[in-house]
């Protein structure tokens, strides 16, 4: 296997040299209680398709609001919760997640973002509502304003920040919000990965005695529809390999989150450091990068491979991005899957390997010799 002979044109975001700084938890935690409404109808939301991370911080962040202020706040989401594990940790911790569109015209006094940005791209969250604080752990936008902002891109995941608010003002978590803060933040930091600061460490095992471990096991191990496994088949037949990276198209997929779930899959390909999988998901095109180098940050190159089509970003070993398909731009999918693709070789440096090389011999999946 050749190995990589040139530096790709991108490197690193700022992201990626910020050092871990102090932060001053109680004032930041008494700061976000002040800036959210007194009274009145509080909305949480993230991305359109929540993570385990945006999943429980939102509910870490309930439990503060309701036990400060006595007030009951709502979370909702764009998107769906596509992944088994997503829908298992709602089903088992008992997590109200309503629809946007159902509530999108009530009136609500304050809206928190939580694991996302507004104008990322990567939420439907209409303009009209009033956002009054924004809680994440994605690189900064310079254009974000809000009353009360904690963006701390030195953090492998939200909850982190999540836990961090509680223990500031004295509240306790309970066996089901401790299993789902710990398991968002080892999900988040693949198992305590690469990703992971001293902060993410403390938080996990400040958690750990509080843990339901059968609970646990039931969200992790969650049942799977049959039609699922045809995912990876498809997503193995077509994949091509390009030096050392690989790139495959799921074409339709059900649910958003299956190129993230093929892109981590294919990343522990013992020749591969760099993974690029696409779909299709209803009018949109979706696309997850996954890396194991460290030369490169895949929220900066999935940002970049997105231009002029839609958006992209993440961090620095996971991004993602999508394009609507918009007409005219509906007609040209295939070319712009081209452009996205010819992209991320060129930025990962492996455009020399074109056109790639299949992952199987013909036949393999099937048993044919």
């Amino acid at each position: 296997m050749r190995q990589l002979r040139k530096k790709p044109k991108i490197l690193h975001s700022p992201r990626s040299a910020a050092r871990a700084r102090a932060w001053d938890v109680k004032g930041m935690s008494d700061k976000f209680l002040q800036a959210i409404p007194q009274s009145g109808n509080i909305l949480l939301t993230s991305h359109d398709n929540p993570d385990p991370d945006a999943l429980s911080s939102c509910l870490a962040l309930v439990s503060l609001i309701r036990q400060k202020s006595g007030l009951n706040p709502h979370i909702a989401i764009g998107g769906i919760l596509g992944r088994a594990e997503n829908r298992a940790l709602t089903l088992e911790l008992e997590i109200d997640v309503y629809p946007m569109d159902i509530l999108e015209h009530q009136h609500w006094d304050g809206v928190i973002m939580v694991d996302a940005q507004p104008g990322a791209g990567n939420t439907n969250l209409p303009r009209h509502l009033p956002i009054c604080a924004v809680i994440d752990h994605h690189p900064r936008r310079l254009e974000l304003r809000a009353p009360f902002i904690d963006v701390r891109p030195e953090y492998g995941a939200s909850s982190t920040i999540a836990v961090e608010y509680l223990m500031a003002q004295g509240i306790k978590w309970d066996a089901k919000l401790a299993t789902a803060l710990f398991y968002a933040i080892r999900s988040e930091t693949q198992d305590l990965g690469g990703s992971l600061c001293e902060a993410d460490r403390r938080a996990h095992f400040a958690l750990f005695d509080a843990v339901d471990w059968d609970l646990l096991h039931r969200i992790t191990k969650a049942k799977i529809p049959g039609d699922y496994f045809s995912l990876f088949q498809r997503g193995i037949s077509n994949a091509r390999l390009y030096g050392n990276a690989l790139v495959t198209d799921l074409a339709e997929i059900p649910t958003p989150d299956a190129v993230a779930e093929m892109a981590d899959f294919l990343l522990r390909h013992e020749h591969v450091t760099s993974t690029l999988v696409l779909g299709h998901y209803e009018d949109q095109i979706v696309f997850s990068l996954r890396f194991t180098r460290t030369d490169l940050d895949a929220g900066v190159v999935a940002s970049s491979m997105a231009r002029k089509f839609g958006t992209g970003g993440g961090h620095d070993h996971a991004a993602g991005g999508r394009i609507l398909l918009t007409q005219p731009r509906a007609a040209r999918a295939d070319l712009i899957k081209e452009t996205i693709i010819g992209r991320f070789l060129e930025l990962v440096g492996m455009n020399e390997y074109q056109p790639g090389q299949t992952l199987l011999p013909s036949g393999s999946l099937t048993g044919s010799q």
